[in-house]
């Protein structure tokens, strides 16, 4: 009865952390998108982002950010578009540099991930393919399969951002979606992915690209809990 008691009191008095990798070939925006977040939400000590703040793209826009090499961590107070829903709820994000050297390192976070973004440049289609065998590679990694029955294959939600719309150059959606990513897609039906096209410099889709996330965190609960912080 204690420990039930305990367990209650803690899901009332504490917020749910969720930890999302954020990953990506590199050179895609991954570390912008990181320092975009820190800007448009609140750290777990704030109440909120003050009134009057800066405009956030000429904020970025200003930043000297350079490509990772190892891991950035951030921890954000998560803002829903709807205010009266997932009112207690933390991200922590994990970006993990994008070079083919380091990718290797990934699959060490899997276990203790509870959702994935993954970023593209939709400039960059002399890379799609590369993108479409690193995600196969993520999804069908040997780590998930000891906490999934044995089953290697991926058992969070994965939120493809295809960044640069903002460009004349970029790929728009639907042929990401109908031409370089179509296999991808079919693939990865059954699964809980979403692609949604954003600008992270331009601050275009991202708030409603994390709120398909975090939707998608709170419904996988059942088969990964959050951490209670």
């Amino acid at each position: 009865m204690f420990h039930l008691a305990s367990s209650l009191y803690t899901q009332y008095t504490k917020r749910e952390q969720y930890n999302v990798l954020i990953l990506g070939l590199d050179n895609a925006g991954k570390t912008t998108f990181l320092e975009h977040l820190k800007l448009l939400y609140p750290t777990p000590n704030e109440t909120k982002k003050a009134e009057g703040a800066p405009d956030t793209t000429e904020t970025i826009r200003s930043k000297r950010i350079l490509p990772t090499v190892g891991q950035n961590v951030a921890t954000i107070k998560y803002e829903g578009s709807d205010s009266h829903q997932f009112t207690n709820i933390n991200l922590k994000f994990w970006d993990l540099g994008g070079q083919k050297s380091l990718r290797s390192m990934w699959s060490r976070y899997y276990k203790s991930c509870h959702g994935i973004i993954f970023i593209i440049d939709s400039t960059d289609t002399e890379r799609f393919h590369e993108c479409y065998e690193t995600l196969m590679e993520i999804t069908h990694d040997q780590s998930w399969s000891d906490e999934n029955n044995g089953f290697d294959f991926v058992n969070v939600p994965i939120l493809m951002m295809a960044n640069k719309q903002d460009l004349p150059t970029a790929v728009d959606l639907i042929s990401l979606k109908t031409g370089y990513f179509i296999d991808l897609v079919s693939e990865l039906e059954a699964t809980d992915l979403k692609l949604l096209p954003v600008s992270i410099l331009e601050n275009q889709g991202l708030r409603e690209s994390l709120d398909w996330l975090v939707t998608r965190l709170v419904y996988n609960k059942a088969n990964k809990m959050p951490q209670y912080k």
